[in-house]
């Protein structure tokens, strides 16, 4: 809901008991009454006050508008600002009330233009799409570029398999080789003894020598 701007004449007094008024105003507008050099201008601020150090002896704010006598260089001029030029008023204190529909056309915000694309062909858009689905492919990464996961080695809770144990032959002893007592030298008889050569007479076995 848009709430309506008070009405000029009434919120300038209420705002004169408080304190100065700095009257923003467009010159350019029939009626007004300023100096010539502020007459080109598209907005021009005058300050009002019941209190100055030099009092406006002549101020009069009425149905009409605010008529009194102004400084401009230390030089005394008559003015005459209807309402109709008169679009804000800002307080010693700060306050600001503005009646948008009064602006000059300079100070009305412009919106943003907008930046339209130029129209684009049927050919010239299928050339685009088929130039941005190239586009998608190439980026698309293949199988083979695409980094395999790797795998940490996890030890096995299954029990090793031993190699299959070969079986020791036991090694027999070499078995004695029969010789053939044909084929073998002759013994060589015994070393002959004294007593042998003494005699080849056997003693009996009953016989004893007693020396």
């Amino acid at each position: 809901m848009t709430v309506e701007p008070p009405p000029k004449k009434e919120h300038l007094q209420k705002l004169l008991e408080r304190g100065n008024v700095f009257l923003h105003l467009d010159p350019r507008l029939e009626g007004v009454v300023v100096p010539a050099w502020h007459a080109q201008k598209p907005q021009l601020v005058l300050q009002l006050g019941l209190y100055f150090a030099v009092p406006i002896p002549d101020l009069k704010i009425d149905d009409r508008g605010v008529r009194c006598t102004l400084s401009f260089n230390r030089t005394p001029f008559f003015c005459d600002l209807p309402w109709t030029a008169v679009y804000a008023m800002v307080a010693e204190d700060g306050q600001v009330t503005v009646w948008p529909t009064e602006l000059p056309p300079e100070l009305v915000p412009q919106p943003a233009p907008v930046r339209r694309a130029p129209p684009i062909s049927r050919a010239s858009r299928g050339r685009a799409d088929a130039a941005e689905s190239s586009s998608e492919a190439r980026e698309a990464p293949t199988p083979a570029e695409i980094p395999r996961p790797r795998i940490a080695a996890v030890p096995s809770t299954k029990a090793p398999r031993l190699a299959p144990v070969t079986p020791i032959k036991p090694v027999t002893a070499p078995s004695k080789v029969a010789v053939d007592e044909s084929d073998a030298p002759p013994d060589e008889p015994p070393p002959s003894t004294p007593a042998d050569r003494k005699g080849s007479r056997e003693r009996p076995a009953w016989l004893r020598v007693v020396k």
